[in-house]
């Protein structure tokens, strides 16, 4: 009897461990979307862009090798993305890349990256992926009769697109993304 009143105790110290492992992000237009990754290390992670907490899109965050820099990755949805114990073909085998580029680090409106530290002011973590709307856009297919595509958009892929053409801001457990960042 002991050990089934310490369970929930517990359960209730492990929660709040696993819920910093994930970051939110958050638009700032449309709160409706968000991008959820779990950290896998040098500033990268795997997750899902978001739509109303369901997945829409897998997304990929990581740092450029060579330059430096951070890239974002957008693909169709599969939930053997999120499964850590596959390696990447096989995660991504039921997917189609949608686009990869740029995740720009701004602390407000300041550009993480190329900001003077005796410039440098604070401010919220935010990401813009400049291409990643008409990335999106392009992946929706033509409308055929009497169903949704690109050239009848639901309410969804609007929020989506409009969401998508402007900055996500830290939400939670997003530091570690965020290496051109300053506290």
């Amino acid at each position: 009897m002991k050990r089934l009143l310490l369970a929930p105790l517990l359960l209730g110290f492990i929660s709040p461990v696993m819920a910093k492992e994930i970051c939110t992000l958050t638009s700032e237009v449309e709160p409706d979307v968000t991008i959820t990754l779990k950290y896998t290390g040098s500033a990268g992670g795997i997750g899902t862009l978001n739509y109303k907490n369901k997945p829409s899109l897998g997304f990929y965050v990581g740092i450029w090798n060579g330059y430096g820099g951070q890239y974002y990755t957008a693909m169709s949805y599969s939930p053997e993305l999120l499964n850590e114990e596959k390696n990447y073909q096989e995660r991504t085998k039921n997917t189609k890349e949608i686009r990869t580029g740029h995740f720009m680090n701004f602390v407000g409106n300041q550009l993480g990256r190329a900001t003077l530290k005796e410039e440098r002011k604070p401010g919220k973590l935010r990401a813009l992926m400049p291409s990643l709307s008409q990335g999106y856009y392009y992946s929706i297919p033509f409308t055929e009769e009497g169903q949704y595509g690109r050239q009848k958009l639901s309410k969804e892929m609007k929020t989506i697109i409009d969401a998508t053409e402007g900055f996500f801001v830290d939400s939670g457990g997003c530091r570690k993304f965020f290496p051109y960042g300053w506290d």
